[in-house]
């Protein structure tokens, strides 16, 4: 009886070690997360548009799962340059509707509008969750907006 215990306790305890092994996600405005990007400068093409996620039409059928986003986009309509920061209690919805744009819209740019540097663009574009957030970039410099997001919400 008491090696039953002893193994029941030991298992519970690894148990508990594998789950705190988890790490944190810091509960961060998603529109420092933005001001953090404009103020580094990484987005490398100008103008930008900027729009509250809620607001975007990738997200019409899901806006009332968004907590809070935004979509920053190149206003040049040749040159990609994606970048959505969205803050969700859905995170399987948010990321199947960027799946759908993906799939939908950045087609042409996967097919060469716009010059090689979309095509690369698209091919190497991030769509990832941390927690309850969700990003999307799809820009040359995709890897430093990355770390960037990642270094505000870790």
């Amino acid at each position: 009886m008491k090696k039953l215990v002893a193994i029941i306790s030991l298992v519970l305890t690894l148990g508990l070690v594998g789950c705190s092994s988890t790490p944190e996600v810091k509960d961060v405005p998603v529109s420092d997360i933005k001001t953090a990007i404009n103020n580094e400068t990484l987005l490398t093409i100008q103008p930008v548009a900027e729009v509250d996620a809620k607001e975007f039409y990738v997200f019409e059928n899901i806006k009332d799962n968004i907590k809070e986003g935004f979509v920053l986009q190149a206003m040049i309509n040749v040159k990609l340059q994606d970048v959505f920061v969205v803050k969700t209690d859905d995170v399987e919805k948010v990321k199947q509707a960027i799946e759908d744009y993906k799939t939908n819209n950045l087609r042409m740019f996967a097919d060469g509008y716009g010059g090689e540097d979309n095509a690369t663009s698209v091919a190497d574009s991030k769509l990832e969750s941390v927690g309850d957030y969700v990003y999307f970039i799809a820009a040359p410099n995709a890897n430093d907006i990355e770390a960037k997001i990642l270094e505000m919400i870790k």
